[in-house]
């Protein structure tokens, strides 16, 4: 059988949050919840040298350079391996956090000078919504000037999606399209499909808002509205600060730490006051008779002018 090289990536996302989900993508957009693991897997020519990279393979950008068929560099992962009679570099993040968001490359070689290079994003939300219960409503609490994505879980697989402010109003749509990525302005939407095993060919709709400021502050929600059937959505809430105040927690450290400032500089001053008062007496209980009238005490004055 004649082995095929495709240059089109296909992704894996493992434990979303709480579980162990799998999330098949075909193109080169990966996403991921923060705390999940992420693996994807890419299709190569065959190779001894392996590398995963942030962005660009050169200099500090370099997380993985190795011969090894599975080789591991804190939560950075890869794994070469045959699927389908094809040579497949697997590589992984797990406990993934914000800043692993962005660009990223892999590649395979003989040597190193002859590396041929996948680029693919990694998206990653802060949350994945999977309910409407207005008792668990999401909020997020944010500053002015940071981002947001939050991933929307859903059954049905296809269809246009939609990200709204408010009730997906004639003028609350943010974003409506049939592809599977799109963006405009400081807006951007994402869907991505479920395997037919895990979910039932359900999916996942990320959004994401950048550069928020307070205006931005209400509430949201993301929806899939598949060619038949009725449309599912997501609800979440906005809250963005200037950044000025404090978190409550935080203001009431502060004032916890004030206070006890406040104690500990009366309880000196205090034992200062008692420590000079009791040395005080000790000088005027052991003078003479010729003590200076200022060191004797005022009781002890009147005992000898008026006895």
């Amino acid at each position: 059988m004649k082995v095929h090289h495709t240059l089109i990536c296909f992704f894996f996302l493992s434990a979303l949050q709480d579980g162990n989900a799998e999330v098949i993508f075909n193109n080169n957009i990966s996403f991921g919840v923060v705390g999940g693991n992420l693996t994807a897997g890419f299709s190569f020519p065959a190779g001894t040298w392996k590398m995963l990279c942030r962005g660009e393979c050169k200099g500090g950008n370099i997380l993985i350079n190795t011969t090894d068929e599975k080789h591991q560099s804190h939560r950075y992962s890869t794994e070469y391996t045959i699927v389908q009679y094809a040579p497949t570099l697997s590589v992984s993040i797990t406990q993934l956090i914000m800043s692993d968001a962005g660009q990223y490359s892999c590649g395979v070689g003989e040597s190193p000078s002859s590396v041929s290079y996948r680029q693919f994003e990694v998206v990653v939300a802060e949350a994945l919504l999977d309910g409407n219960d207005p008792a668990q409503l999401k909020h997020f609490n944010k500053e002015t000037g940071s981002s947001l994505t939050v991933g929307c879980s859903f059954n049905p697989s296809g269809g246009q999606k939609f990200f709204c402010r408010g009730e997906c109003g004639e003028d609350e749509v943010l974003l409506q399209t049939d592809d599977e990525d799109a963006s405009k302005d400081r807006y951007r939407i994402g869907f991505r499909g479920t395997s037919e095993e895990t979910y039932g060919g359900g999916g996942i709709v990320y959004v994401t808002i950048t550069q928020l400021t307070e205006s931005d502050s209400g509430q949201y929600r993301c929806s899939l509205n598949p060619s038949s059937g009725q449309a599912s959505f997501r609800l979440f809430e906005i809250n963005v600060t200037d950044g000025v105040s404090l978190p409550v927690g935080l203001t009431v450290a502060v004032i916890i730490i004030i206070i006890i400032i406040i104690v500990l500089s009366s309880l000196a001053v205090l034992i200062i006051c008692i420590k000079r008062k009791s040395n005080r007496g000790l000088r005027t209980r052991g003078n003479s008779e010729g003590t200076n009238m200022e060191d004797v005490p005022l009781r002890e004055l009147y005992s000898r002018f008026y006895t």
